[in-house]
């Protein structure tokens, strides 16, 4: 069999430039949608005592994080998989564990749970995923292959669960073939399919849950919350103490499998405390005061003003802006089966509108970068696009032009109205743009823009849970955000975001494609690609007719390169991820987080 996973070398061939400020996780699936992770409607909870801490411990002994999205509406919910489930505030990072961390500084895909590559046949069509031994559930029962099986089948049969669409196109069969050999049959090749679903890249990967617990139970509404049975149980070295909408508490299993077997020591911190970090001028204030020992991001120029308070703060650079580039561009899309936006041409009126370089400048203080594709700005990236710069040119997504919107809404049968926003048919062209309340930079710059070329544009401001249900279940017109990312090293995973495979009915749930684009040649071109492993010659020519089609019909408008300052405090803990000390990259709410929390040391 093949033994799987790009190797070290092979991924630095393909990323190579990467190792600078521009560094960072990978991101979502290839021949597989990235999973709804936060979608907002809670699920049923029962009625249950939340745990509480049991000691007291030291400030210097505890690790203090902030987590966005702002309060958990149901914090009884330790369901990684239900709708509603929030798991950024700890769960997937200090908790759940993965078969495979990616690790984009050294190219590693690092075996965790996993004892080693994946193996796989010649046609990409069946693989085994060997399991780590000496793995115990945080209630000592032993983690196996047949856990690993059990997820599998679980997320294939509840499509609506995150991961569940996915497994469900793709997998035939998932057996144990014994304790530690999980076997996956695939329906078609799909040589990335353990890469972009198993592999911690961007955000998270699938979570194998334990089958002892879970057996039996309605995954859609099981909540995995049960103090007095110590759930939820994972195989992480922490475990739940406290839960309460703006508090989790963790504290160190020091019986971790991985301290048991000398896998790994045990991590530094006694005690974990996610804490809703609120506002820009509450994680500013929070972190020039040291009350918190990291935070998910801050507006550059409020990161510059918290370092002439506080002398212990870094970012990932240590000149400005201090910044890492997150794999996510800023974006707006469209609901492109809603009159007007289902016309191509009405949506490059609206890019057309958008004056790119003040839009980038505005969410980055001044140091922005408009993004020419829904690319980050890494190397690998940048040479696909590189490679195609005539169609870059010729569809110019970043081009200024009032003038040139306004003649294509003209050429449209519409006529501006004496209070300068366009009418046909009695009808004035009016959008609501969903936008996110805590977002106070970007929608009043688009919704200016757009009214500045007689489009009557309104914000839909909504807070993040009623926001991601109106976005997942295609309920909007027009969405700005930066969850469209799905490459770091190659295309196929960005481009896969778009396939119409992902779209569902209105008022149903999608894994992507929320915004609801079909072409059936792009389709077959997508499909090509996903069936061919990963640096084949044929790659690039197909790249280029996929990106041609995107461009021409620019279903999403990409905006600007995502410059995120992900900031920490060394008065009581050092050996952060940064430019210089990159063992790792920095995100603190995606689930690789574990990484750095088991490098830090005490200050």
């Amino acid at each position: 069999m093949k033994q799987g996973m790009l190797t070290r070398r092979e991924f630095l061939r393909l990323a190579a430039g990467t190792v600078t400020g521009a560094l960072v996780v990978a991101c979502a699936p290839p021949a597989v949608a990235p999973a709804v992770e936060e979608a907002p409607t809670p699920a049923p909870v029962e009625e249950k005592k939340p745990p509480v801490p049991r000691k007291e411990v030291p400030r210097e002994k505890t690790l203090i994080i902030g987590f966005e999205g702002e309060a958990v509406p149901a914090p009884e919910v330790a369901n990684p998989y239900s709708p509603g489930s929030r798991i950024n505030q700890g769960y997937h990072q200090a908790m759940i564990e993965s078969l495979w961390y990616l690790n984009y500084q050294t190219g590693e895909a690092i075996p965790w749970l996993a004892a080693g590559p994946e193996k796989w046949n010649e046609d990409y069509t069946e693989v085994d995923i060997p399991i780590r031994q000496g793995i115990e559930w945080s209630d000592g029962k032993p983690f196996t292959a047949e856990d690993v099986a059990f997820t599998i089948n679980m997320l294939k049969e509840n499509p609506m669960l995150s991961y569940g669409a996915t497994m469900q196109q793709w997998v035939q069969e998932a057996k144990a073939t014994d304790e530690f050999t999980c076997h996956i049959v695939l329906r078609e090749p799909n040589p990335r399919f353990i890469y972009n679903n198993f592999t911690v890249r961007i955000w998270g990967a699938v979570r194998i849950v334990p089958k002892h617990i879970w057996e039996g139970q309605d995954p859609n509404t099981f909540t995995n919350f049960d103090p007095d049975k110590g759930w939820p149980v994972w195989t992480g070295p922490y475990r739940l103490v406290k839960a309460s909408p703006t508090e989790f508490v963790y504290d160190r299993r020091d019986d971790w499998w991985a301290a048991k077997t000398g896998f790994h020591a045990l991590p530094a911190p006694e005690r974990l405390v996610f804490v809703e970090a609120g506002p820009d001028e509450k994680k500013a204030a929070t972190l020039a005061a040291n009350e918190v020992d990291g935070q998910p991001s801050l507006r550059i120029d409020t990161f510059l003003d918290v370092k002439k308070k506080n002398p212990f703060a870094i970012g990932w650079t240590e000149e400005p802006p201090h910044a890492w580039i997150d794999p996510c561009p800023g974006m707006l899309g469209f609901n492109c089966s809603l009159p007007p936006w289902d016309d191509p041409d009405m949506r490059w009126a609206v890019a057309y509108a958008l004056d790119h370089q003040k839009i980038a400048d505005a969410v980055t203080s001044g140091f922005g970068t408009p993004a020419r594709y829904n690319f980050p700005a890494y190397p690998a990236l940048q040479e696909w696009l590189e490679e195609n710069e005539d169609l870059l040119e010729q569809y110019d997504v970043t081009e200024y032009n009032p003038e040139k919107a306004k003649a294509i809404i003209e050429s449209k049968g519409y006529t501006m109205g004496s209070d300068g926003v366009y009418v046909k048919d009695g009808e004035r062209l009016k959008v609501d743009v969903l936008v996110k309340s805590m977002a106070v930079v970007l929608p009043p710059l688009l919704i200016s823009m757009l009214q500045d070329v007689g489009i009557d544009a309104a914000p839909k401001a909504l807070a993040h849970g009623p926001y991601y249900d109106n976005r997942n279940r295609g309920d909007f017109e027009i969405e700005t955000t930066h969850v469209a990312c799905g490459s770091v090293v190659e295309p196929y995973g960005e481009l896969n975001l778009l396939h119409s495979r992902w779209i569902r009915p209105k008022g149903e749930i999608r894994s992507a494609n929320v915004w609801t684009w079909k072409n059936e040649e792009y389709d077959a071109i997508v499909d090509e690609i996903g069936s061919l492993p990963p640096g084949h010659p044929k790659e690039h020519e197909l790249f280029r007719k996929a990106l041609e089609i995107r461009l021409r019909e620019i279903p999403i408008i990409p905006l600007a390169q995502q410059k995120r300052v992900v900031p920490y405090s060394t008065k009581y803990w050092t050996n952060w991820p940064t430019e210089k000390n990159d063992y790792f990259h920095p995100p603190n709410w995606w689930m690789c987080f574990l990484i750095p929390i088991l490098n830090i040391k005490p200050a």
